[in-house]
């Protein structure tokens, strides 16, 4: 994982500047991009993984960080002081976490090509209507453009190598109740079967979520 910036994006005809986090899976590269209107602080760092999991499927045996503020307070002789709040979520989602040694990006530099794949390849010059629509774009452009690409250093499609050999190593995840909670989130048991009743209608939802309870929220006819 690895946090970024990316200053003077027009959104809504004022220069903005974006504040992302890129998650990389280190055997297929897949991708996950999340985007902030403000600095990232911890709960924000949080809700962010709880998407990038999602979006992957699954959760990761290690996660891997530099000195960033919001998972290590403090290093002294590689003892870590590390931020409380997300290691009781790190411990709850059931990784662990690996800060790298201060002043040696080269321990993480699948990431680090990922901010610069982000802020050249996806970002860069381009001009969008309103934050949803930048976030929408995002999502289409992990789809189709950087999770289908041939990757320059494995020679192949990070979905579909991600797909054949990595999906099966990952672990279930459910997001830990710590996870900040829309407040007009809804909630309901998932039975046996994986199913949830909502106005007297049947939904699945993964397997990995049954008996358990999720959350659910109404957009338009969605």
């Amino acid at each position: 994982m690895d946090p970024g910036e990316l200053r003077g994006v027009l959104i809504n005809g004022v220069e903005t500047t974006v504040y992302f986090v890129v998650f990389v899976l280190s055997f297929s590269r897949l991708m996950h991009v999340s985007v902030s209107d403000k600095p990232i602080d911890t709960e924000r760092f949080i809700q962010m993984h709880d998407a990038a999991f999602r979006y992957f499927g699954g959760v990761t045996a290690e996660c891997v960080y530099d000195q960033t503020k919001l998972v290590v307070i403090e290093e002294l002789y590689r003892e870590l002081t590390v931020n409380a709040r997300f290691n009781e979520y790190a411990t709850h989602a059931g990784f662990r976490i690996h800060a790298c040694e201060g002043y040696d990006p080269e321990s993480k530099g699948k990431v680090e090509a990922g901010v610069k794949y982000v802020k050249n390849n996806a970002l860069y010059g381009e001009v969008f209507a309103d934050w949803a629509e930048l976030e929408s774009y995002l999502a289409d452009w992990l789809d189709n453009t950087a999770n289908q690409r041939v990757h320059a250093t494995t020679g192949n499609v990070p979905q579909v190598y991600y797909d054949q050999h990595e999906r099966a190593q990952m672990k279930p995840y459910l997001s830990p109740a710590m996870v900040q909670a829309d407040e007009a989130l809804m909630t309901r048991k998932v039975d046996k079967t994986g199913l949830i009743s909502y106005q007297s209608n049947k939904y699945s939802v993964p397997m990995a979520y049954q008996q358990a309870t999720v959350g659910i929220r109404v957009e338009g006819n969605t």
